[in-house]
This record gives C-alpha cells, sequence and structure tokens, in this order.
C-alpha cells in the first residue's frame, strides 16, 4: 500500500499556515488508486477490521485469566480469543500452522484460533462453569481448563462446542460417544468424580489416561477392551482353580447396572469392578518389581490414585445399596 504524495499540500500549508492552525486532513489521505493487495496487506487489514470491532466496546484485558475476565466484564464479543492461544501455548500454535487440513490437530487449531469471546464456550455451559469454578478455588485458568479437559476424555464433562481448550484425543464438537458416556454405572461414576475432585492435576491426567488409554487414536471403547480382557482372565482363573465354589455370575464385561437387574448381580459387577481395579494395582507393583532401574515416582502416583477410586467406589456402594434396600422394603 502506498501512501498519495501529498508533498506540495504540505508545503503550501508550511506558508500560508497560522500559529494556530491545524495541517489539513488531506495531507494524510490515503491514496487508494495506488493500493497492491497482496497476502501480507491482506492479513493487516484483517487485523486493522479486528481491532476495529473493539472501538465502542470494552479492548480485551491482558490477564492470567484471560477468557474468565473478558467474558464477565463487557469486552466486545466479536473479539478474538487468540491472544490466550498464542502466548499460553506458543509451540502448539506454531505447530498449528503447519498441521494437515482436516486433520483433528488442524480443526481444534483453526477453531481455537477464530473463537470469540461470544462463542469460545458454544453449547458448552457446563464446561464453562466448571472451569470458573476451578479459577474461583485458586487455580489458574490454563490449570482449569486442562483439568476440563481430562474430565472431558473420561466423559464426566461434556464439552459441547468449547474452543478454548482442545480435548485429548477427542473431535472437536463432543459426540458424547466416550467414556462414561457409555457407561450406566451410577457408583462409580459417582466414585470416580469424588476421586478426580480429590486428586492434582498431574494424578488426574494418570488415572484418566490408564481407565481410557487411546488406541489407535481412539479412546471410545478402550476401557472396555481392558474389562473384556480382565473377564477373560476371570475365565481363565475359574478354570484353574475349579475346586473352589463356583460363582453363580458371570462376568461378562457389561459394568453397566439397571433396575431390571437384581440387587446381587449388580454387587456382582460392582465386586467384580473392584478386582479389576485392584488387578491394576498388582500389574503396577509387578512392573515396579520387574524394571527396578526405572523411575516409579508416577506408578506411585497411578497406583495411589486407583486406592482412591476403590475406598469411594466402596463408600458409595454401601449407599447405593442402602438406598435400594431401603426402596425394596418400601414397595413391598
Amino acid at each position: 500500500m502506498e501512501i498519495s504524495d501529498n508533498k506540495n499540500l504540505y508545503t503550501n500549508y508550511l506558508k500560508t499556515k497560522k500559529s494556530d492552525s491545524t495541517i489539513p486532513l488531506e495531507v494524510f489521505k490515503i491514496d487508494t488508486s495506488k493500493i497492491v493487495e497482496n497476502k501480507n496487506e491482506i492479513e493487516t487489514s484483517q487485523i486493522i477490521e479486528n481491532t476495529n470491532k473493539t472501538v465502542n466496546n470494552y479492548q480485551p484485558i491482558e490477564v492470567t485469566n484471560y477468557i474468565y475476565e473478558n467474558r464477565k466484564r463487557s469486552t466486545d464479543k466479536n473479539a478474538l480469543v487468540s491472544y490466550w492461544f498464542r502466548n499460553n501455548a506458543p509451540v502448539d500454535w506454531e505447530i498449528s500452522k503447519h498441521l494437515e487440513v482436516g486433520s483433528r490437530g488442524y480443526e481444534w487449531c483453526y477453531q481455537m484460533e477464530n473463537a470469540t469471546f461470544e462463542n469460545v464456550y458454544e453449547d458448552a455451559k457446563e464446561f464453562e462453569e466448571f472451569v470458573a469454578k476451578w479459577i474461583e478455588k485458586g487455580y489458574s485458568e490454563a490449570e482449569a481448563l486442562e483439568r476440563a479437559s481430562f474430565y472431558a476424555v473420561a466423559g464426566v464433562l461434556d464439552y459441547g462446542k468449547q474452543k478454548a481448550y482442545p480435548i485429548p484425543n477427542l473431535d472437536y464438537d463432543d459426540k458424547k460417544e466416550h467414556g462414561f458416556h457409555l457407561i450406566d454405572n451410577p457408583p462409580l461414576k459417582k466414585a470416580f468424580l469424588e476421586t478426580l475432585d480429590s486428586l492434582d492435576l498431574n494424578s488426574v491426567s494418570l488415572l484418566v489416561f490408564d481407565m481410557f488409554p487411546s488406541r489407535q487414536n481412539e479412546v471410545s471403547s478402550s476401557f472396555q477392551e481392558l474389562l473384556n480382557q480382565y473377564g477373560v482372565k476371570l475365565e481363565d482363573l475359574k478354570k484353574q482353580n475349579s475346586s473352589e465354589e463356583e460363582s453363580k455370575f458371570t462376568f461378562t464385561g457389561n459394568i453397566n447396572i439397571n433396575e431390571q437387574m437384581s440387587l446381587d448381580y449388580q454387587n456382582f459387577i460392582i465386586d467384580t469392578l473392584i478386582g479389576f481395579f485392584k488387578d491394576k494395582i498388582n500389574s503396577l507393583d509387578k512392573y515396579i518389581a520387574d524394571n527396578p532401574q526405572k523411575p516409579k515416582d508416577q506408578l506411585d502416583t497411578l497406583k495411589s490414585a486407583y486406592d482412591i477410586l476403590i475406598e469411594n467406589f466402596k463408600k458409595n456402594t454401601k449407599e447405593y445399596n442402602e438406598t435400594k434396600n431401603i426402596l425394596n422394603q418400601y414397595l413391598k
């Protein structure tokens, strides 16, 4: 873009100006006939356009809890949120420029780069409220968003079309076809949520990704695969110990419980799940024993998380059974 040559205008102004006069606006007028459009200038004009959108509203303030604070005040709803992305995830920001168009990562980056304060939590009220709750507990927005992303991976927090933070191993736009969305077991879900809420961020990530590991970039069926493997293991143990009293139930891998099942069968599923979690701890102990040269801090942290989950699960199962027994007595 070129500025018009208004040298004569400015010279004439200097010759005739009075001491209190002002420079005529024409001196600084852009000669639009000489505009040369190129990629850089188009990008610049877009930046100017986006900036001008905030003229009649408050400009975004650069604070730690950037999205949270700006959505609470009268920040222009059309202002882009990408400042947070650029400054809190600079490596991801640069990587996003080289992602394959149409890939999962590209879609997340595209949505985050173009998110505004109005649509950053689109269809994700529960997600936004979760983040706000942890910020108000004293955590930074970055920490609260990362925690929210782990809960979303486990399927215990809906993420809608939020554009504030990418959900690992999952597509933009929550389809609710993963994790606890596929599990109908109230005492387990309650125990899992209580456990996550009691853990630090590192422990949360370890527990979530151990229970819901990514399998070929999918987390929807990974937990079920682990349960199926455990079911096979139980059947093998039965065959090896045929002298032991045989259970009247067989574990099929299905951990859903409902009103059509007897309370005995529901408790069989719950007991089997507790055995599954204890088996996970035993596997970790064995790995540590077999690999003494490897660091074990993270494994000990994961074991502790499973211990807490088991205790919460037992507690919630007891409450669940008491409620069911009271209800059954009432219905007799």
